[in-house]
C-alpha cells in the first residue's frame, strides 16, 4: 500500500488544508465516494426522526392542544438533527485523519470574509437573476420539473413562519447558524475535496457538489433549488480559492440571513 500511496496524485495546492494530509490517510479519502449519496440521505433520515420524536413528545406533554409552539419544536428538532450529523461526520472523518481539514472553520481570516462577501454579491446580482429566468422558462411546463415551482414572493417569508408559531431564536439557530455550518462541512468541507482527490476536475467537482447541495432543497421548489445551486457554485469557488471551508460557511450564513430577512422586506417594500 505504501508504494501505491507514493504514486498518488494529490491535487491540493500548498495553502489547502487537505494538502498536508498524511499519505496513509489519502486512499481512504479517495475511496469514500458513496458518501456523496449517503450523507445527504442520512441528513433527511435524521431530520425526519428528530422531528417525529420531538413532535410526539411535545404532543404528549401538551396534549397537542396548544399549536402555538409547534413550528418552534420542528425547527428545534431540525437543528438537533443537523448537530447530530455534524458529530457523526467529525467521528467518521477522524478515521481518515481529515476531520480538522473538513471542519476548517476557525479562525476566520480577512480574505475569507472578502471571499464570502463576493460569493454573496454573485448570488444577489447574477445567480438570483439566472435562477428566476431558469425558473420562469422551466415552469412553462411544470410537469417536466422536479420539486414544483415557487413564486419569488413565497420562497422565504419569515413573517409566515412567525405567524405559524415559530420562535425567532429557532429560525436564527437553524437557518443562519447550524444549517450553514453543517451543510458547508458536508458539501464544501468534505464532498468537494473528496472528489478532487479522486481526480475529478475542479470545475466538475464544484458543479457536482453544488448540484447535490441544490437537490437537498427539493422540498422548497425549483426556484430555491436553482438559487441554491448557484450559491453552491459561488461557495465552492470560494472553498477552492481559500483552501478552507470558513469562507463558504460565512457566505452561506450571509446568504440565508439575506434570504430570510432582507428578501421579504424588499418584496413588501416594492409591493407598497
Amino acid at each position: 500500500m505504501s508504494a501505491t500511496t507514493r504514486t498518488l496524485r494529490w491535487p491540493f495546492r500548498e495553502h489547502d488544508v487537505f494538502a498536508p494530509l498524511l499519505e496513509e490517510h489519502r486512499l481512504p479519502v479517495i475511496h469514500t465516494l458513496p458518501g456523496v449519496i449517503v450523507w445527504p440521505i442520512l441528513l433527511f433520515i435524521l431530520a425526519f426522526c428528530f422531528q417525529f420524536v420531538a413532535v410526539a413528545i411535545w404532543s404528549v406533554l401538551t396534549g397537542a392542544e396548544d399549536m402555538s409552539h409547534f413550528m418552534t419544536v420542528v425547527f428545534g428538532a431540525s437543528a438537533a438533527a443537523y448537530l447530530m450529523l455534524g458529530v457523526l461526520m467529525w467521528v467518521r472523518f477522524s478515521r481518515y485523519g481529515a476531520h480538522r481539514a473538513a471542519f476548517s472553520i476557525l479562525p476566520a481570516r480577512a480574505s475569507e470574509f472578502l471571499a464570502a462577501f463576493m460569493a454573496l454579491a454573485f448570488v444577489i446580482t447574477i445567480g438570483g437573476r439566472l435562477s428566476v429566468q431558469f425558473h420562469d422558462f422551466a415552469m412553462l411546463d411544470p410537469t417536466l420539473t422536479i420539486g414544483g415551482g415557487a413564486d419569488p414572493d413565497t420562497v422565504s417569508n419569515i413573517d409566515e413562519f412567525v405567524s405559524q408559531g415559530a420562535a425567532m431564536w429557532s429560525l436564527i439557530l437553524l437557518t443562519i447558524i447550524i444549517a450553514p455550518i453543517v451543510e458547508e462541512v458536508l458539501f464544501r468541507g468534505w464532498m468537494l475535496p473528496m472528489m478532487m482527490a479522486r481526480g475529478v476536475p475542479i470545475i466538475f467537482a464544484i458543479l457536482i457538489s453544488s448540484l447535490a447541495f441544490g437537490l437537498i432543497h427539493i422540498g422548497q421548489g425549483l426556484l430555491v433549488m436553482t438559487t441554491t445551486f448557484f450559491l453552491g457554485v459561488a461557495l465552492g469557488t470560494a472553498r477552492v480559492v481559500t483552501g478552507r471551508v470558513a469562507a463558504p460557511m460565512l457566505g452561506h450564513m450571509a446568504n440565508n440571513a439575506w434570504a430570510v430577512f432582507m428578501v421579504p422586506y424588499l418584496i413588501n417594500l416594492n409591493a407598497g
